[in-house]
C-alpha cells in the first residue's frame, strides 16, 4: 500500500519542474530582439546629428568672423577720425597755415593741366618709348594733385601725422614736375614745358610753406 501511494504522487511532480525552468526564456529572447533593433536603428540616427553639428559650428565661426571684422572697421574709423580731428577747437589757424592750405589747393589745377597735356601727347602717335613715359607722367601728375588737395584740410586742422604726409607728398609732387620738365625738353613741346614749370613753381611754394615756423608750431606736438 505505501508503494502504490508514493508512485502516483512522484510521477506528476516531474512535468511542472520542466515548465518552470522553460518559462523565463521568453523575456530574454524578447530583450535580445529589442537590443538588435536598437543597434540597427543607432547608425541611422548618428548621421542626422553630424550635419546639425557642422551647421552650428559654421554659424558660430561666421558670427565670430563678422564680429571681428566689425571691430576692426570700428577701430579704423576711430583712427581715421582722429587723424583729421580738430586739435584746437574754436581756435582760428594762423595766417601762414591758411596760406599754406590755399597754396596746396592752388597747385591742383597746375597738376591737372600737366596730366591733361601728357595724356594728349601720349595719344598723338609718338614712339612707344615716349608714349609709356607720358602715360606714367599723366598718372603721377593726377595722383600728386589729388594728394595735395586731400591733405590741405588736415593741415588746416592741425593733424600731425597727415602734415608729415603732406610734406612727403609735396616732395613727390616736386619730383613729378621735374620729370615733366625733362620730358618736355626731350620732346621740345612748349605747352608741356610751361605746364611743368607752373607745377614746379607751385610745388616749391608748397614745400617751403609746409616747413614754415607757424605751420610746424601749429601741426607739431
Amino acid at each position: 500500500m505505501q508503494d502504490s501511494v508514493s508512485s502516483p504522487v512522484a510521477s506528476p511532480e516531474t512535468p511542472p519542474a520542466a515548465s518552470v525552468e522553460e518559462a523565463p526564456e521568453a523575456p530574454s529572447e524578447a530583450s535580445s530582439g529589442e537590443r538588435s533593433e536598437a543597434s540597427a536603428q543607432a547608425p541611422s540616427k548618428a548621421p542626422s546629428k553630424a550635419p546639425s553639428t557642422a551647421r552650428s559650428t559654421a554659424r558660430s565661426t561666421a558670427s565670430s568672423t563678422v564680429a571681428t571684422v566689425l571691430r576692426l572697421l570700428g577701430a579704423a574709423r576711430v583712427g581715421a577720425l582722429g587723424l583729421v580731428a580738430v586739435r584746437r577747437p574754436g581756435v582760428r589757424p594762423p595766417l601762414d597755415v591758411r596760406q599754406t592750405c590755399a597754396s596746396m589747393l592752388a597747385a591742383v589745377p597746375a597738376y591737372g593741366l600737366l596730366s591733361y597735356l601728357a595724356w594728349d601727347l601720349s595719344a598723338s602717335g609718338l614712339p612707344e618709348e615716349f608714349a609709356d613715359g607720358l602715360r606714367f607722367l599723366m598718372a603721377a601728375s593726377a595722383l600728386a594733385g589729388v594728394v595735395l588737395a586731400a591733405l590741405a584740410v588736415p593741415v588746416r586742422r592741425g593733424g600731425h601725422v597727415l602734415w608729415r604726409a603732406a610734406q612727403a607728398g609735396a616732395v613727390v609732387a616736386l619730383g613729378v614736375s621735374l620729370s615733366a620738365l625733362y620730358t618736355a625738353a626731350r620732346l621740345a613741346d612748349t605747352p608741356l614745358l610751361l605746364a611743368g614749370t607752373l607745377a614746379a613753381v607751385a610745388s616749391i611754394v608748397v614745400n617751403i610753406a609746409l616747413w614754415s615756423t607757424e605751420v610746424r608750431r601749429w601741426c607739431g606736438l
